[in-house]
């Protein structure tokens, strides 16, 4: 073990085996478009594409992800993978720069471990898959921070405390939830850590000479400079958590927020082990002074973005990738810890460091695994059957088509698929997820209308092919000591869709 250590301490290694790994969790999360928030900022793109200048609405005024997305359509072309580029451009800035971070604090096998849990972590795996805001979030706001590291080190330096104020307000134009760094800084300045009270003054001009810029534009732009930020706060109706679950398990509204980072599949067992090691880096007679002030100073941080998180009851539902800056330092901090383990002297103390990650990388693996990677299975499909058969028009529900759309548009298929209440001769694609109740695009009047009738012909049923693990499971005959409620979920993650020709013959033998 000791020569593998070693090895991957040497040069830019670590950094290249972290990247070739991460490209491995990349391949086995891919999700891609979801149709979801992601559409909303396709919408973004496509607005300073084809409306320039562009203001837009909720999730299409974030312009650190829009004009990015819509410069990588215009030099890669439309499509969902030109969509995602740029969170992923913006997560393999991050893990540069966190390298380099790391590398200066704590050493290279450090840096390599902290990397390794980054990119395994079931939530960054996938989230780098989808053109997702939260990416862009972190990485600006963690690039904020690392540069006040530097500052807290060498003394203060008005040009780049100033360009950490001017990060965290392109993080805060990206979405306003970057606000929750606020109090972190805020302790940071009552307690004159390290410098002068005056000298944090320059983070505050840094985000307000961003921030002027968007409200002189949008001033310009609508006649209200606080556009961005009153439709944010009016877009919707109030959170309401119990119905907002996001996959969690409520309890109560005080030890929710714990329950999301211990019990959700997108952490896995990282923050069981991540408090009492980053206890110990912080608070650890044997840690070197200079690393125990970089842990507190990432645990603060990521500290004040859990309680900001957790207590805006009715602004945010408990999704787990609101999280995301919490549990990226999580891994940062349990990297370093766990490194300190391996490289020890004592021997029981590198198998606790051994065990610790393998325990870390194998529950992130079943995270990764477990995980939904087709949720729009069925209008992947519609795509799938109109690109198969060329002049083929299919009738759909409203609901299927309305997500599908960017999906045709992609495929040059928009013209057929029509969401239209099929007649007779007509073909009609029947996606029971989007069409067995009614929803926002159909009344419960209309409902009926899109249900398969006791005349129609079936000609095909398509059913999502099983993932690599359930195939796995299958093969090796464990599928059967899964209790059945939880085998259903795993292996029939989609209800099959069905394509009905309406009011043909039925097929004679």
């Amino acid at each position: 073990m000791q020569r593998a250590l070693d090895w991957i301490a040497k040069g830019h290694r670590g950094l290249w085996l972290a990247l070739a790994i991460f490209a491995l969790c990349l391949a086995l999360g891919w999700v891609g478009f979801i149709a979801s928030d992601d559409a909303t900022y396709v919408v973004g793109a496509y607005g300073w594409l084809e409306q320039f200048p562009f203001v837009g609405g909720h999730g299409t005024i974030r312009y650190p992800l829009t004009i990015p997305i819509a410069l990588s359509f215009l030099v890669f072309g439309e499509g969902e993978v030109a969509a995602i580029l740029p969170s992923l451009a913006y997560l393999l800035v991050f893990l540069f720069f966190t390298w380099r971070v790391l590398c200066g604090v704590a050493g290279r096998l450090a840096a390599f471990v902290a990397l390794l849990l980054v990119v395994t972590c079931p939530l960054i795996a996938v989230e780098a898959s989808i053109a997702s805001i939260d990416i862009p979030e972190m990485t600006l706001l963690m690039g904020g921070l690392f540069i006040l590291w530097r500052c807290l080190e060498t003394g203060p330096d008005a040009r780049r405390l100033f360009l950490v104020g001017a990060l965290v307000g392109v993080a805060f134009l990206a979405r306003e939830t970057a606000i929750f760094s606020v109090p972190f800084f805020a302790l940071l300045f009552l307690a004159g850590h390290r410098f002068s009270r005056w000298h944090y003054l320059w983070i505050a001009a840094g985000f307000l000479a961003v921030w002027s810029l968007e409200l002189v534009y949008l001033g310009i732009m609508t006649g209200d400079p606080l556009y961005r930020f009153n439709i944010a706060l009016h877009h919707d109706a109030t959170i309401d958590r119990t119905i907002d679950l996001a996959g969690n398990v409520l309890v109560h509204p005080l030890i929710d927020p714990v329950l999301v980072l211990f019990i959700n599949q997108e952490f896995m067992a990282l923050m069981l082990l991540a408090v009492p090691i980053t206890a110990w880096l912080c608070f650890g007679a044997s840690i070197e002074p200079r690393v125990r002030h970089f842990a507190r100073i990432l645990a603060l941080f990521g500290l004040c973005w859990w309680i900001c998180v957790g207590a805006v009851q009715n602004l945010l539902p408990l999704n787990p990738r609101y999280f995301m800056i919490t549990s990226t330092i999580a891994c940062l901090l349990t990297g370093i810890g766990v490194a300190r383990l391996l490289g020890s002297q004592t021997h029981r103390l590198r198998l606790i460091g051994l065990g610790a990650l393998a325990i870390l990388l194998a529950t992130n693996a079943l995270g990764i695994l477990v995980e939904n990677k087709n949720p729009i299975f069925g209008e992947r499909q519609l795509v799938q059957v109109l690109s198969d058969s060329p002049g083929l028009t299919v009738h759909t529900d409203p609901m299927t088509l309305y997500r599908a759309e960017y999906l045709l548009r992609w495929s040059g298929t928009t013209a057929r698929a029509v969401a239209e209440p099929p007649r007779g001769g007509d073909f009609y694609y029947y996606n029971p997820a989007r069409s067995a109740e009614a929803n926002a695009h159909m009344t419960a009047a209309q409902q009926p209308d899109y249900q398969p009738q006791a005349g129609w012909q079936l000609v095909a049923t398509y059913e999502p092919e099983p993932d690599a693990m359930v195939r796995l499971l299958m093969m090796t005959g464990a599928d059967a000591a899964i209790p059945e409620p939880i085998w259903q979920k795993l292996r029939y993650r989609h209800e099959p869709t069905h394509l009905y020709r309406v009011g043909a013959e039925p097929a004679r033998d």
